[in-house]
């Protein structure tokens, strides 16, 4: 009897080892899997590393390379093995030191992201710019960085910077060509034109006063009398239109109160206010010429597109301690039917008087919607 229950007991046991060898050999090879699914993961991750579009590396407090990855390596212009351990500024000849410490101690006092350009060549090198962005591991020992070649846009946003400032210049020299131009058309007009109407004038009243008064001479005289008048007074307005008088004799804001009554009398419908405040008689001719020339296209859009009954120009001078300029501060403001400043015009008003703005290193914004009127604000630097 104990034989037989030893036998069953042992075919028990046989079959509880086969079990547990079979269970064993089904987890070595999960396990073998696993170690295989992991090396190839690792690979990805390495060769994704090492060939990523932009450089890789840790640093430590001091700016020493922990590591660094091919790509890295390779914008260095140095193997990586000979990187490790050397500072990160040893590995350019004209790099900002002091900019580069700077930064480093702002990347290990903060928390977040922090970004830097350093020059780090001459401007005709190919690599010339990097750009660094890094951030501190939470045990605070070191420092992950990205670092981008951005040579060839710096290269564009200092070529755009150079054609912005020869638009600029540019446009100042075809303001001051149409501002001689006017000067020239004004003068003609009212040194030539001016004269011969003065004489036609002047002989129409001679005929006048000689000839019988039921005749019709005299009637043709009256005819061409009141003719002369109202030439003059065209003329008068297209020379305040293109060259003010006052602007030159007296200053800006004569020349200004001069324009409100004018564009008064002719638009009698809206009520137009004009507040000057700070020095503005002694300011240069391209500033007053540009002032009276923004405020002169801001009405006329008021008046051909805004259907207001009120509009306001101020024009102040800023004056700010320990700067070395001033500012004008001109607000052109109406309470008409306003616009939707995202969308589009053919007209040229507004971009004729930004191209001004602009020209003088100023900055204009509208602000504008539906029903709501607009109001224009621009801002001119005085040097002084």
């Amino acid at each position: 009897m104990n034989q037989r229950n030893d036998q069953r007991s042992n075919r028990y046991r046989r079959l509880d080892d086969h079990e547990v060898r079979n269970k064993m050999e089904l987890l070595s090879d999960q396990l073998q899997i696993q170690q295989l699914e992991l090396e190839e993961s690792r690979n990805r991750y390495a060769d994704l590393y090492d060939h990523a579009p932009v450089g890789y590396l840790t640093v430590d407090q001091t700016g020493n390379i922990l590591s660094i990855n091919l790509t890295g390596a390779a914008l260095l212009r140095k193997a990586r093995p000979f990187l490790i351990g050397k500072p990160f500024t040893s590995c350019f000849l004209d790099i900002d030191h002091q900019a580069f410490h700077h930064y480093l101690q702002e990347v290990f006092n903060s928390s977040g992201n922090a970004t830097i350009d350093l020059k780090i060549g001459d401007t005709q090198d190919p690599l010339s710019f990097i750009r660094l962005e890094s951030t501190v591991t939470h045990d605070k020992n070191m420092c992950r960085m990205m670092m981008s070649d951005i040579s060839q846009l710096r290269k564009m946003i200092n070529l755009n910077r150079d054609l912005l400032n020869e638009n600029r210049q540019l446009m100042k020299g075809l303001f001051r060509v149409q501002e001689k131009e006017r000067r020239i058309l004004a003068r003609e007009l009212h040194d030539e034109l001016g004269q011969w109407l003065t004489a036609i004038r002047a002989e129409s009243e001679v005929i006048f006063n000689y000839a019988e008064q039921d005749s019709a001479i005299y009637t043709s005289a009256q005819t061409i009398k009141g003719c002369t008048e109202k030439m003059h007074q065209v003329i008068r307005t297209m020379l305040h239109r293109l060259r003010p008088p006052l602007l030159d004799t007296l200053g800006l804001p004569d020349a200004l109160s001069e324009l409100k009554k004018q564009w008064s009398s002719r638009h009698a419908q809206i009520t137009l206010e004009l507040k000057l405040e700070g020095k503005l008689a002694a300011l240069d001719e391209q500033y007053n010429i540009t002032i009276f020339r923004l405020i002169q296209e801001g009405l006329n859009n008021i008046y051909k597109h805004s259907e207001a009954t009120w509009t306001q120009i101020s024009l102040s001078r800023e004056t700010i301690e320990n700067s070395a300029d001033d500012f004008l501060l001109l607000k052109i403001e109406d309470n008409g039917k306003g616009y939707d400043t995202n969308q589009q015009f053919t007209g040229l008003g507004l971009v004729g008087m930004r191209e001004r703005v602009i020209a003088l290193d100023g900055r204009m914004t509208v602000r504008s919607t539906p029903n709501e009127g607009t109001e224009i604000n621009i801002r001119l630097p005085i040097k002084i």
